[in-house]
């Protein structure tokens, strides 16, 4: 099954360190399939299956959270592809 990714909300902290954001996954129908919430900061996407986990991972830097980490330049790769091939957190490693 084809689908396609976007990010679908993003804040950059005013300082600049970081950046959070919400991925949204679909099908050719345009159809949601997923969403993921995610940290980038330094060249790193953290991503989370809940806004609940990325909450208790920033707020108290719980490890015990699943989680992907997925370098900038593997990410692009992935978002600039023309369609996946199945579900967007299929491709990722969770620790």
């Amino acid at each position: 099954m084809k689908t396609f990714i976007k990010t679908a909300h993003e804040e950059r902290y005013s300082d600049g360190s970081k950046t959070l954001g919400i991925i949204l996954n679909s099908d050719e129908n345009n159809n949601r399939i997923d969403s993921l919430a995610y940290i980038y900061r330094q060249g790193m996407y953290i991503f989370f299956d809940t806004i609940m986990g990325m909450n208790d991972y920033l707020l108290y830097s719980d490890t015990k959270i699943r989680r992907s980490y997925v370098p900038e330049e593997d990410f692009d790769n992935i978002y600039d592809a023309p369609y996946i091939e199945g579900n967007f957190s299929e491709h990722l490693k969770w620790v």
